[in-house]
């Protein structure tokens, strides 16, 4: 089959998942204070606005913080498309058969004690969910995960989540990266289409969810945190076609002997070799990032700034060791930056003048935020540069009064403002915060 008829039946198959009608969780007790991973798992989505059914489910029966407790997920009424699972490893199998006999399309196992804890039984427990599954038309997503978030239907696994939609959508192994990912993101006004946490990934994995998220319209731009890959040749191919449609950033962990560790005991993931994955990533048209925070800086910039028409890239900094890292970033990065021309650098020397030692080739040292604007109005004739990239080291003054930062601020806010409003070309602003900001 081709890739993209590949992808687009991914799309289709999958839709289901985020657009659930009822929703049962196995595993509720305690009531509204306590920890309990079923009951937080209702709260949570009742309190995001969930808009089909919500049912809790325990041997025990009862009523927990208003919700209806029934006995088994056989005697919930109506129908139940999706089924969360907060039970200990030891009992999936049989609510298992009984999403069988309910007619679940899906079970998302928050349960974890799989093949993760190295152990023969763990992985016995994974192939005997797998062969249910599989027998019957059930998809798993997991075990081992905290599962999905879709604030278009009110789909949370974390009560911090906000509830307006986004066009950036992250895909991960990891349930806490998921959480970090949102809370960082959303911190900076950017919001999610879909998040996917899918752990041990012994069924749905990698590759289905990137099939899905290529071809979801919804979504602009996809994060991946990844630890190693079920298929690996499989998302390759998939990688190589999403990204000629969908910006892909990919945090790749496991990158050594000791992180290579650490994901077999997480998500008992293999996580493979790292010049391997670079070159795979590389060839594929990926972003490799290498923390949260960077990937939601190229999500930023991705979702936020036209995009260029070539390499070339004009970058204004505060000059000395500061531009010097920030050339040697961009090399690496694969960006140029070409010689600022004699009667440019001549503007650029009226402007800021030469007390300061600062260069005006490309990059050009600017001390003076409050100059920003007239630095680039000052190049504006100049047509050898695709995109600017500024970086601002508002860090510099983090050990100041308060009152002193935010004067300082204001005039880097204005600066900012500034350009945005006079600048023709894509361009990119980096501020430089230290701890205390």
């Amino acid at each position: 089959m081709c890739i993209k008829c590949e992808i687009g039946l991914a799309s289709l198959s999958l839709e289901y998942l985020f657009h659930p009608r009822s929703i049962a969780v196995a595993g509720v007790s305690g009531d509204s204070d306590s920890f309990n991973a079923g009951l937080r798992y209702l709260l949570i989505m009742a309190e995001s606005g969930f808009k089909g059914s919500l049912h809790g489910v325990n041997p025990s029966g009862n009523e927990v913080a208003g919700f209806k407790i029934y006995a088994s997920v056989r005697d919930v009424p109506g129908e139940v498309d999706y089924v969360i699972s907060a039970i200990p490893a030891r009992f999936t199998p049989q609510l298992m058969n009984d999403c069988v006999v309910k007619g679940v399309k899906a079970v998302q196992f928050f349960t974890a004690g799989f093949s993760e804890i190295e152990d023969a039984g763990g992985k016995k427990l994974e192939a005997e969910l797998l062969s249910i599954a599989r027998s019957n038309g059930i998809r798993i997503v997991g075990p081992n995960c905290l599962g999905l978030y879709c604030p278009e239907t009110g789909l949370s696994f974390s009560p911090q989540f906000p509830r307006q939609s986004g066009d950036f959508a992250f895909m991960a192994q990891s349930g806490g990266n998921s959480v970090n990912c949102v809370c960082e993101a959303s911190s900076r006004g950017i919001y999610f289409s879909k998040v996917i946490s899918f752990g041990n990934a012994i069924d749905l994995n990698e590759c289905d969810f990137l099939e899905y998220l290529a071809d979801d319209p919804k979504t602009r731009v996809i994060g991946v945190y990844l630890e190693g890959a079920r298929d690996g040749a499989r998302f390759a191919r998939i990688l190589r076609e999403t990204t000629k449609r969908k910006p892909v950033i990919v945090l790749k962990a496991g990158s050594t002997d000791a992180g290579v560790r650490a994901a077999a005991s997480h998500t008992g993931s293999m996580a493979g070799c790292n010049d391997m994955w670079e070159s795979m990533l590389r060839q594929a048209g990926a972003i490799r990032v290498h923390s949260i925070g960077e990937v939601v800086d190229v999500a930023s910039v991705f979702l936020r700034m036209s995009f260029p028409k070539g390499r070339r890239a004009l970058l204004i900094g505060p000059g000395g060791g500061a531009s010097v890292i920030a050339a040697d970033d961009c090399a690496r990065a694969g960006l140029v930056l070409p010689l600022l021309p004699a009667a440019s650098r001549e503007k650029m020397k009226q402007l800021i003048g030469t007390e300061t030692g600062g260069g005006f080739r490309n990059p050009i040292d600017l001390y003076r935020p409050d100059l920003l604007k007239q630095a680039v109005e000052a190049v504006g004739d100049w047509d050898e540069f695709d995109v600017l990239l500024a970086h601002l080291p508002f860090e510099l003054y983090g050990l100041m009064p308060d009152a002193t930062k935010d004067a300082i601020r204001s005039v880097f806010v204005q600066a900012v403002l500034s350009l945005n409003e006079s600048l023709f070309k894509p361009h990119a602003v980096v501020l430089h915060a230290s701890t205390a900001d």
